[in-house]
């Protein structure tokens, strides 16, 4: 894989030795120091355009990584108003980190473009689509609203499952397998009565008091609890659970862990025999770029006995399924669909069966194309044993 210097090391071919130190010199001083971190973003040559899902099927500048971070600053210095038009490029990310693995200064862009989203949802600029997530978190503690009617499970245990918005309202099928494999795995888990949203999504949106709200909900639940563990299904809310919660005062007093994770734990059990078969996988972003886990969901899946078959763009370059990051789905349906079919597109030329460790992953490739079939990590492995 490139350097993600390499840009610079170019650059600079041909320059005496001198002005090459001054010039890495007052480079390096400026990762530590000098303009903000927007501006910075927004001057760079971009070198993790090409690796942004966004950049590449949306092709505009003003969605590239950069594009953005020059709206961004412009909002910065009042050069822009904060409104609907000049707001909407800033929400055109999908969190994925992707770009982060290019940055020569190590910057997420969705971190870095944070407080301007905060900005405008604190000046009453928001979106319709925002508005009714954000009644749907406050009143029921779901992105979906209230949730519809689901299977009784175990109540008090040592392993606290947490099934996550998007199992609990569209497949609570694979919550069930789940608690099935922990069964398998002779594990005492159990589910949290009043389980309510991490509050990533309103995180992403940049409604950040909405979310402190709903973390201070979650910590005391977790942490009045029985358990000794916490797995979830979800990256994006074992993010928000072991990142999130803690930068906000609401650390948890359990381990939490991506069920990848957990499975990682267990893969002398699941040292299964080799067998007739052959699946590919997705990771998904903020298990790979959020929780650093770049080789753990490959490193678990060849312990399946399946003839594994390896995506080119896997571990750091893993490519998002389109529906990450809470906001591009909500306002541009057509992008993430575009990108979920660019991803789709390679995928399917390995195996029609897909394997993923994300519910939105799982649902977003599932219900856009009926000729894969797609299985949780976890729903595959209790099939498996």
């Amino acid at each position: 894989m490139p350097d993600k210097m390499d840009w610079l090391k170019d650059e600079m071919s041909g320059v005496s030795k001198l002005t090459q130190f001054s010039t890495v010199m007052k480079f390096l001083k400026g990762k530590v120091s000098g303009p903000s971190d927007v501006v910075k973003c927004a001057m760079c040559p971009n070198m993790c355009r090409h690796a942004c899902p966004i950049s590449i099927v949306d092709g505009k500048e003003t969605t590239s990584p950069a594009g953005k971070s020059r709206v961004g600053m412009m909002l910065e210095n009042e050069v822009l108003r904060f409104n609907e038009e000049n707001v909407f490029p800033l929400q055109m990310c999908l969190s994925c980190g992707c770009c982060e693995n290019w940055c020569p200064f190590d910057f997420s862009v969705s971190d870095i473009l944070r407080p301007q989203r905060e900005e405008s949802i604190k000046q009453g600029v928001d979106f319709k689509q925002f508005d009714e997530m954000f009644k749907a978190l406050e009143m029921h503690g779901s992105v979906h609203g209230k949730v519809g009617k689901e299977k009784n499970y175990p109540e008090e245990g040592e392993v606290l499952y947490l099934r996550g918005c998007e199992f609990r309202e569209n497949d609570q099928r694979v919550i069930d397998k789940t608690m099935q494999l922990f069964e398998k795995l002779d594990e005492s888990a159990f589910v949290l009565p009043g389980e309510e949203c991490c509050g990533i999504p309103a995180y992403n949106a940049g409604n950040t008091a909405l979310f402190e709200e709903l973390a201070k909900k979650m910590a005391k639940k977790i942490n009045m609890s029985s358990a000794k563990k916490v797995v979830t299904s979800c990256p994006s809310c074992a993010y928000a659970y072991e990142r999130l919660y803690p930068e906000f005062s609401q650390g948890l007093d359990v381990e939490v862990l991506h069920m990848v994770e957990y499975l990682e734990e267990k893969k002398r059990l699941l040292n299964l025999e080799k067998k007739g078969g052959s699946v590919t996988f997705h990771e998904p972003c903020k298990l790979v770029n959020g929780l650093g886990k770049k080789k753990s969901m490959r490193d678990v899946l060849e312990n399946s006995g399946l003839s594994l078959k390896i995506p080119r763009r896997s571990g750091e370059k893993t490519f998002c399924c389109g529906y990450g990051g809470t906001t591009v789905s909500r306002l541009n349906e057509e992008l993430s669909s575009s990108i979920n079919e660019e991803r789709l597109k390679e995928l399917k030329g390995l195996s029609k069966n897909i394997v993923t460790a994300c519910p939105s992953c799982k649902e977003a490739f599932q219900d856009n194309h009926g000729d894969v079939k797609v299985y949780d990590i976890a729903e595959l492995f209790n099939r498996l044993l």
